[in-house]
């Protein structure tokens, strides 16, 4: 028999188990019973908490997205909104072992031929994108310096973190304190043109971390 789990944490490890699976066998070719086994439990109880293996799949792209909302959280509540974004984007990605990175890569072909798994990525992915843009736009008006276009900006933004994210699935190792520094210059100076006079990111954010630690 297996140990009782409260239904959060119950559905957390069928959702690890069906994850690792779709990643070592391929979404089309894991079974239920593949993934109840991973789990350790019965097939029903899989079904229990999760109607088909459809609800499945799409449970784990809704926890990931639900994920992906804590960047702006954090960047909409910080006084250094673009150090918040930068710093809870890295945080988000965790390791470059990490699997939740090769089921990222896996959902987006599924959805190459799957209409309906296309439309809800694409419904998340400009849900982020309008969050991103109020952050640039929230930048851009402390900097005093005008931003033409913020959604085509976070939409260039967007596309080199999911590049980022792509290359963690292949196994690319990079530091990540550099990765840091480099993407709050590149926002700061490059893709919001905030020019030398605006003070640098990277002290702004060690001095509050510093107050929210103390």
């Amino acid at each position: 028999m297996t140990r009782h789990l409260p239904t959060e944490e119950r559905r957390a490890q069928i959702l690890a188990a069906a994850r690792a699976c779709f990643l070592e066998a391929g979404y089309h070719a894991t079974r239920v019973q593949q993934i109840a086994r991973a789990a350790g439990l019965s097939k029903g109880a899989v079904y229990f908490h999760f109607e088909n293996k459809r609800a499945l799949l799409e449970a784990l792209v809704e926890d990931e997205f639900a994920r992906a909302q804590g960047i702006f959280d954090e960047a909409e509540r910080s006084p250094v909104p673009l150090a918040a974004m930068a710093q809870a984007f890295l945080g988000f990605l965790g390791q470059p072992g990490d699997p939740r990175h090769r089921f990222f890569v896996l959902t987006g072909e599924l959805a190459v031929e799957d209409e309906d798994l296309r439309r809800r990525l694409r419904g998340h992915h400009e849900g982020l994108l309008a969050r991103m843009a109020g952050v640039f736009e929230r930048f851009a008006e402390v900097a005093g310096q005008p931003l033409a276009d913020p959604l085509a900006t976070a939409v260039l933004v967007k596309a080199m973190a999911d590049g980022l994210q792509g290359a963690f699935a292949m196994g690319f190792e990079f530091d990540r304190s550099r990765l840091l520094m480099a993407a709050l210059g590149l926002l700061q100076s490059g893709l919001l043109g905030a020019g030398a006079g605006a003070a640098p990111l990277g002290p702004a954010l060690a001095a509050t971390q510093g107050q929210e630690s103390g």
